[in-house]
């Protein structure tokens, strides 16, 4: 189930980005030879008028393979005119269609926050959905449907509430004071005793109580003010962990497609909204990467359109795909060496 969450994701991110640039370069008369999803062996390909349409086996990518972009050695039977190459179109409309793929991720993130709202944020509620094995609350005879009506005398409205006088009602791990809770069960209003443990994380008690959630939900207009206000904190996130990264900041780690496989499991066992949010994220973070000024990228790619209008004139197409192939070959050590680590965190 994993790897079908996994692949699914993966068709999210990559279908989207390769489609913009696609669309537009067909807007502007770029031939394309094939639109590809994934790398390595073809598992389907379908022929249209002028582009093949392939599958290909590994999910780690994909690409739209334009007349004049990383074609140092066309055979005969690929010459295309050279007003539908795309390094003779104009910079405007080069920028445009390298530009789009990161666009789509975008707004397929905008989609995908909004879809959230509309769906429902799961929303807890002072009704007790677990109690842990072992913890003071079973012992004390909590049970799986009793509301929380009042503790310690203050009426509890908000989850927030509750946890928070918990937590603050022992000070160290040898305090044992005894707590008063209000719960209506059946009906009935039924007073529970309880002794809360310490916990080490929270730095305060805990009685061992999960409660419920329900989902709640916006209408359209809210959901899409929402949705926008994630994407952009989407963009302010990513920008953080950039500079984290470029710091040397402790703590931030990077993960290849085994990291994300395995993170793609853990966040869709928690829900069907984590699992969106999670892929919002990761196109966002796919579409900020993709813009980067750093060669084979298409922000390195936009970076040479700006260099040629600050000379006035064009850098020679064979050196610039010699750039970019450089810059492909480090980037494939790179995701050698970070799936190296991703098997690795594996076995631990």
């Amino acid at each position: 189930m994993d790897i079908i969450l996994f692949l699914v994701l993966f068709a999210i991110l990559t279908v989207p980005h390769e489609l913009g640039h696609f669309i537009l370069a067909k807007l502007f008369g770029v031939k394309v030879f094939e639109y590809a999803i994934g790398f390595g062996p073809k598992l389907f390909e379908y022929k249209g008028m002028e582009t093949k349409f392939v599958l290909r086996l590994i999910p780690i990518g994909g690409f739209v393979k334009m007349a004049g972009v990383d074609d140092l050695e066309l055979p005969m039977e690929e010459e295309v005119p050279e007003e539908r190459k795309f390094y003779k179109k104009a910079p405007w409309q080069r920028f445009l269609i390298l530009f789009a793929g990161a666009f789509f991720n975008f707004l397929v993130a905008f989609l995908l926050f909004v879809s959230i709202f509309f769906i429902g944020i799961p929303q807890p509620i002072p009704i007790i959905d677990r109690v842990l094995e072992g913890k003071p609350a079973q012992m004390a005879g909590f049970l799986p449907g009793d509301k929380i009506i009042s503790l310690e005398g203050v009426k509890i409205e908000k989850i927030e509430d509750a946890v928070k006088l918990i937590t603050k009602s022992i000070k160290s791990p040898n305090d044992r004071k005894e707590i008063i809770v209000d719960v209506e069960r059946d009906g009935k209003l039924i007073t529970l005793r309880v002794i809360p443990q310490w916990d080490e994380e929270r730095k305060g008690g805990i009685i061992g109580i999960v409660f419920k959630s329900v989902p709640k939900r916006y209408p359209i207009t809210l959901a899409l003010k929402n949705g926008f206000a994630m994407l952009i904190n989407a963009f302010l996130l990513i920008f953080f962990v950039l500079k984290a990264l470029f710091t040397g900041a402790q703590g931030i780690s990077v993960s290849g497609p085994i990291g994300i496989a395995r993170m793609t499991g853990e966040v869709a066992s928690l829900g069907l909204v984590y699992y969106l949010n999670f892929t919002a994220l990761l196109s966002v973070q796919l579409g900020m990467f993709n813009l980067l000024p750093f060669p084979a990228l298409d922000g390195g790619r936009i970076l040479f359109i700006i260099l040629e209008k600050i000379r006035g004139k064009p850098i020679e197409t064979k050196k610039e795909e010699i750039v970019h192939w450089i810059g492909l070959l480090i980037l494939l050590f790179l995701m050698i060496i970070i799936t190296f680590f991703d098997v690795l965190r594996l076995r631990k």
